[in-house]
């Protein structure tokens, strides 16, 4: 196990040292989601991060962007439905494709136990670093997985994620993953968020053989940069 986020036992101050040695300073940044506010750890300056990916780029090595890092819209729109809806007594939820884990936090801040989940080493170190920063550490844990390839053994009441059907080849894994992860209780859901320019239409035509869907668009207003977009809320029951 090399990644210190996945262990237990690693301090805030180790698992702040281990990001600062690979992005430089690292920054506390409070975010306000329906009411709730917590402080999400950030690379002080991405921009220089980049740089150094684009110089491994022309060494010839493979990269990929730290898309986990930037706090989505869908995230947030997701992040507030978490703290609105009335989940099952004694739910578990379980957050695919986390990136720095807002939406897992916010059901965590709740009371339920969270499992937050990201394939990235560096994703699931940030992870950590929030969860024990906004002081929700002892209702989350933290693991490694690819929900195209890895089964886990448990089974859970909720599984979210946000901007996780962005591309086609994952969609079909993606499904067979929830298949076999999400609990048959009553009331046990899948929750999405995603941009609505993604239909994510391989995934949603094999759920709706077996599963009741939901969708419901959401406006978010960006900063002025950003604009609005639209954003498609789904939630996945059984039949």
């Amino acid at each position: 196990m090399n990644n210190i986020a996945l262990k237990p036992e690693a301090s805030f101050d180790e698992l702040l040292a281990a990001a600062r040695n690979k992005f430089g300073a690292i920054k506390f940044e409070s975010v306000k989601i329906g009411g709730k506010e917590l402080e999400i750890a950030q690379v002080v300056d991405m921009p220089a991060y980049l740089d150094s990916l684009i110089d491994k780029i022309r060494g010839g090595k493979k990269i990929e962007l730290p898309l986990w890092a930037k706090i989505w819209p869908s995230s947030m729109v997701l992040g507030v439905y978490l703290l609105k809806f009335k989940p099952v007594e004694k739910a578990t939820f379980l957050e695919v494709g986390a990136g720095g884990g807002i939406c897992g936090l916010l059901a965590a801040s709740r009371g339920y136990n969270v499992v937050l989940s990201d394939v990235d080493d560096d994703a699931l170190l940030f992870c950590r670093l929030n969860a024990v920063r906004n002081n929700l550490d002892d209702k989350i844990s933290v693991k490694k997985i690819d929900f195209c390839s890895d089964e886990m053994n448990e089974k859970f009441n909720y599984i979210i994620g946000s901007e996780v059907l962005y591309q086609e080849n994952i969609q079909i894994p993606f499904y067979h993953f929830i298949e076999k992860h999400l609990s048959k209780d009553d009331g046990s859901e899948t929750l999405l968020a995603m941009d609505k320019k993604r239909s994510g239409r391989l995934f949603f035509e094999e759920a709706q053989k077996n599963y009741r869907l939901m969708r419901q668009e959401v406006s978010f207003a960006g900063n002025e940069t950003e604009g609005k977009t639209l954003i498609s809320l789904v939630r996945m029951g059984a039949l």
